[in-house]
């Protein structure tokens, strides 16, 4: 065995076959965590870039769906001041109803009434289930307790979309809510002729 290949220490050899001394191998380890901070440094910035797009796209949808309300609402509301009776029900006054008391608040977008009766209805761009069951199951439930002036009236539901897909029809139905929506330039009601609503 010759003496070159009694390499006893088994240290790591340069790339000219000498072993590497601590120091080299120092540098090496130096440089590597150099480049591992400047690589999660660039993905930091990276991904920080990313947030703030996310985070406009999301202020920018949110504002566009928020216009979208307002359309839907003004365009209902429009519409009901047109007319004095929905479904054969009369009313003399459109309203929009918001409150806060200590245990509960709730805001009603267009309420029609008159001596008798409250229809209470809630407006979307376009109608989803998720909508019609949110309006029937928790802010129809809490409308007479945040307005007690109604606690008398006969409440009716409503719910009102420029578009309303056949499944948010169906389950508003299901819910004995009356239904909305847009037709050319005026509104419609989809329920037929002998609906019987539900009072809340």
């Amino acid at each position: 065995m010759s003496k070159k290949d009694k390499n006893n220490a088994n240290e790591p050899l340069s790339e000219y076959g000498e072993p590497v001394s601590f120091n080299q191998v120092w540098k090496m380890f130096q440089e590597t965590d150099k480049q591992f901070k400047e690589t999660d440094k660039l993905l930091t910035e990276k991904f920080q870039e990313t947030d703030r797009k996310i985070d406009k796209l999301a202020k920018l949808y949110g504002g566009v769906s928020e216009n979208s309300k307002d359309v839907a609402e003004e365009f209902f509301r429009r519409g009901l001041e047109a007319r004095s009776s929905l479904f054969g029900i009369e009313y003399t006054e459109v309203d929009h109803l918001a409150r806060t008391s200590k245990k509960r608040q709730g805001e009603y977008d267009i309420v029609l009434h008159n001596g008798e009766y409250a229809i209470v209805i809630e407006v979307k761009y376009k109608l989803h289930p998720d909508d019609v069951r949110d309006f029937a199951t928790r802010k129809l439930v809490h409308f007479k307790p945040l307005f007690h002036e109604y606690a008398n009236k006969r409440i009716i539901g409503a719910v009102a979309g420029m578009s309303v897909p056949p499944d948010s029809y169906e389950l508003a139905a299901k819910h004995g809510l009356l239904v909305l929506t847009q037709s050319g330039e005026n509104l419609s009601l989809m329920n037929p002729e002998g609906f019987r609503w539900k009072e809340y």
